[in-house]
């Protein structure tokens, strides 16, 4: 009986070998004429119910087994290349299943980003959340988020404070004149806007020295990233007073790469509006040079209307701005030109009631300013969490042409010449040590000239003003500082130095005039100076005492002795920042 059993199964077993099929084959990449490993090998059945599956092997091979291929398909996919699918009712095994290159079309997936999203101190908001149909920029995107205020030179402010920093891609572009990116990006190129508070941008700092300010970070999309991207537009249309053709126009082209940026904007019109304000530095220090004019032509203006309703200009702007990065610093250059020619024309009619009988003064006046500004800045920076260095050299050449003639009951002629030339350069090192100690250089030098000349015709008699000033301002500074759990104690030192003159003629005066018609004012300063400093920070508690004390000599031209003062200003100040969520 055994056996008999034994002779059974032994049957049964050999009948279904004997029915199986081995499904084998090779999958090869067309192109390269190479196997392919890791190919996924399905066979479906005619109910598309799937059978058996396999991966290709190294070589590219694989095998499977069925009791029928009757109606079964096999499909092969990978990866890069286009789905191969055979019918296996009159074929002869093994297969060659060759793949061409290809993509597999995946089903449609939505994904719904926040609007609003918060980690940490960074609040990141969806550009798509709060743009409409009507923007046009960035800027008109981003008044719409809360918290941020974008005035019309494209200035930001968040939470009332002025930002401290704006970049795109998380490097600053364009420093303080990110005004040309606000009004400048589409915000169609702009996936996100991360706002960075409490933000310190000298990595170098972080930690030690407290900031209540927030950063600006422009997260771009795909698209716009790795290519030129370019927009603009232009307007045109003919005026019936004055009569002439009007325009209003701008390109605007962008590349950020990962060790490249660049932004370049041209603009011009005829509408009244002056484009040189579009290149405002928000974050330039004031002068220390302190020189201002003394000479000055003023046009008719109509002060209860608008520019664009009242003046008649010519203005254009070019600015271009690049940003290379090597190794771990990265260099900038920003240069820009514009140009605002202004005409003006007035008719007064003065009457004057006197005793002795009315006089009447009739002036019709006509003027025309041409202001012209190069701008130059140029940079270096390095910012580590152990190091920072940054040297900025800057120049700011601007000349304006100013006349005006006046006919009428006095009838003259006035014409003014008012360039000016800056050139300053501005170094700073801050190393730190062991993660707590600070020591920082830091050099300063302005140099300004500002001549001034102004030409005057009276019933063809001419008369002459010429004013020279020139200004040299200097600071050298070092400073040292170290953190114990959240306290701060520095001393920086320094020096500082002044030294201007200024030169005045008036050559064409009559010799009879009483008074002086030359002037020769010198005006020199230095200072040496110390200021302690103690600091605590804890979350957003901020409470500082500064104990600075100086030494200063000045010396005057004829007018005034020279002079020692010693100053001792000590200040205590306490900040609290509330976070966003009080």
């Amino acid at each position: 009986m055994n056996r008999l059993v034994t002779y059974l199964v032994f049957i049964i077993v050999a009948t279904c070998a004997v029915a199986q099929v081995s499904v084998t084959g090779t999958v090869i990449d067309r192109e390269a004429n190479e196997p392919v490993a890791g190919a996924s090998v399905i066979v479906k059945g005619a109910d598309g119910k799937i059978k058996k599956f396999d991966s290709s092997k190294a070589d590219g091979g694989f095998t499977m087994s069925l009791p029928t291929v009757k109606g079964c398909r096999l499909e092969v996919s990978m990866m890069r290349f286009a789905k191969q699918s055979i019918h296996l009712d009159s074929v002869a095994f093994p297969l060659t299943v060759y793949l061409e290159p290809g993509s597999i079309q995946h089903k449609e997936v939505a994904v719904k980003a926040d609007r609003i999203r918060e980690q940490g101190d960074t609040i990141t908001y969806n550009v798509g959340s709060f743009a409409q149909q009507q923007d046009r920029s960035i800027g008109d995107v981003l008044k719409r988020m809360p918290g941020i205020d974008v005035a019309k030179s494209g200035k930001i402010q968040y939470q009332g404070e002025d930002i401290n920093k704006f970049y795109i891609e998380g490097s600053d572009l364009l420093g303080g004149k990110y005004g040309i990116a606000t009004n400048g990006i589409s915000h169609d190129d702009v996936g996100a806007v991360e706002v960075m508070e409490n933000h310190q941008p000298m990595q170098v700092l972080s930690g030690i020295a407290f900031s209540d300010k927030a950063a600006i970070n422009l997260k771009l999309k795909n698209k716009a990233k790795a290519t030129w991207t370019f927009h603009g537009d232009a307007g045109g249309g003919l005026s019936w007073q004055p009569e002439g053709v009007v325009w209003d126009g701008e390109l605007f082209a962008m590349a950020v790469m990962p060790g490249f940026q660049n932004i370049t904007t041209f603009r011009t019109n005829n509408t009244g509006e002056n484009l040189s304000s579009s290149s405002t530095d928000f974050f330039a220090d004031r002068r220390q040079t302190g020189l201002s004019r003394y000479v000055g032509v003023g046009l008719p203006g109509v002060p209860s209307l608008s520019d664009k309703r009242t003046l008649f200009n010519r203005s254009f702007l070019v600015s271009t701005n690049s940003l290379w990065k090597f190794g771990r610093g990265e260099f900038k250059a920003n240069i820009d030109y514009s140009f605002n020619r202004v005409t003006a024309d007035a008719s007064n009619i003065t009457t004057y009631f006197l005793d002795e009988g009315n006089r009447v003064i009739t002036e019709n006046r006509r003027g025309t300013d041409h202001t012209h500004s190069l701008s130059g800045k140029f940079i270096y920076e390095l910012n580590q969490k152990t190091a920072f260095i940054n040297n900025t050299l800057q120049t700011n050449i601007d000349w304006d042409d100013v006349s005006l003639t006046t006919t009428g009951t006095i009838p003259n002629t006035q014409s003014a010449k008012l360039p000016d030339y800056y050139v300053t350069n501005k170094f700073k090192l801050i190393k730190r040590f062991n993660g707590k100690l600070l020591v920082t250089f830091q050099s300063v030098n302005e140099w300004e000239s500002l001549p001034q000349t102004l030409n005057l015709d009276i019933n063809g008699e001419g008369f002459r003003q010429h004013i020279s000033d020139h200004a040299f301002y200097t600071h050298e500074s070092a400073a040292y500082a170290f953190n114990i759990k959240g306290i701060t104690l520095s001393l920086e030192g320094g020096i500082k130095g002044y030294l201007r003159s200024m030169d005045s003629q008036l050559p064409d005066m009559p010799a009879e005039l009483p008074g002086v018609t030359e002037n020769a004012v010198n005006t020199n300063y230095v200072t040496v100076y110390a200021t302690p400093k103690f600091e605590y920070w804890v979350r957003r508690v901020n409470l500082a005492l500064n104990l600075p004390v100086s030494y200063a000599h000045y010396t005057f031209d004829k007018a005034l002795a020279d002079r020692d003062e010693v100053y001792f200003s000590p200040s205590l100040s306490f900040n609290w920042k509330p976070d966003n969520r009080f």
